[in-house]
């Protein structure tokens, strides 16, 4: 059963401790220091639950400026690639410059020795269907 971990007017985070999955729901445009607290906060939820599974619900956020996508990708895209998940299921952005951003991050990932499969889906129950799938 999912429970709320965070939330403001730009993410809802949750989790089941159960199934070791966590989920973002991710709202507008969030730059600076809001854009990495939401990411540092998901990243110490993983840690804390030691969460295998993530769903990133990216379809309302919008883009990531540039000194965000650099910060992303020297600190936290190494760390989310190289900790815990297993498993993540994306529901990518309605907005292009979000996809073209979080792709770079993707990429970027997939460059460090990692055991994290990324996965994009079109419909939120066929992503925690294939998350929920043993691993």
């Amino acid at each position: 059963m999912m429970q709320i971990y965070f939330k403001n007017s730009f993410i809802s985070i949750y989790y089941d401790k159960a199934a070791r999955l966590g989920k973002a729901e991710w709202r507008g445009h969030l730059h600076g220091p809001e854009l990495r607290e939401a990411y540092l906060l998901c990243q110490d939820l993983i840690d804390r639950h030691s969460l295998v599974r993530w769903l990133a619900d990216d379809r309302l956020m919008q883009s990531i400026a540039p000194a965000d996508l650099a910060w992303s990708l020297r600190e936290h895209v190494p760390r989310m690639a190289t900790g815990p998940l297993l498993r993540m299921a994306r529901l990518p952005s309605h907005h292009k410059q979000n996809r073209e951003a979080v792709d770079m991050m993707i990429d970027k990932g997939s460059s460090l020795e990692t055991h994290l499969e990324i996965r994009d889906f079109t419909e939120e129950q066929e992503a925690l269907d294939w998350l929920l799938n043993p691993l």
